[in-house]
């Protein structure tokens, strides 16, 4: 518990270093839908997203390479860090891509639509994540838990990729 406590805090910074990136544009991606310039929504989206991905290697390579000092910042107890080292590997698979949700959730909103983007914030923390949580626990045990978090998260970027090119798609034929 005190492993997993201490992983949930660490990734955190991963994810909310993309998440501020996304909320951060949504107001000039609500803009420029809103006065017609399809072309800079586009370009807007297309940075952000470029900005997300970056950052999350970057975010994941750091926190890969410090894992065990980033453990002990915050613990000592040998079995509590190795634990702690082997789960924020595991949580850290999804890193590089979180990003991508966030910023297609973001458009979603700035074009109109936040049912989709509602759907797949309460998809990826709980429809996803704690089904898929008892499938892997009975399939793998704590192996497979400690995966769960980062295989919910890549369904989820799939997922609003798919909605997201489906909205674009009905938006650009208006």
């Amino acid at each position: 518990m005190a492993a997993i406590g201490i992983v949930f805090k660490a990734n955190m910074f991963i994810t909310f270093l993309q998440m501020g990136l996304a909320n951060g544009v949504q107001p000039l991606l609500g803009y420029n839908y809103g006065s017609g310039d399809h072309k800079r929504f586009v370009s807007v989206e297309r940075y952000t997203k470029k900005c997300c991905v970056i950052v999350g290697i970057l975010a994941t390579a750091l926190f890969f390479v410090l894992r065990e000092p980033i453990i002990r910042l915050f613990i000592s107890d040998g079995e509590v860090v190795y634990y702690g080292v082997k789960m924020l590997i595991a949580y850290m698979l999804s890193g590089p891509v979180i990003g991508l949700l966030f910023v297609n959730m973001n458009c979603m909103q700035s074009v109109g639509n936040s049912f989709p983007a509602t759907i797949l914030s309460v998809m990826r923390q709980g429809l996803l994540l704690i089904p898929l949580l008892y499938l892997l626990n009975a399939c793998m045990g704590l192996n497979g838990v400690i995966y769960g978090q980062a295989l919910t998260d890549y369904e989820a970027v799939i997922l609003s990729a798919v909605l997201w090119r489906r909205i674009r798609r009905r938006i650009e034929r208006r």
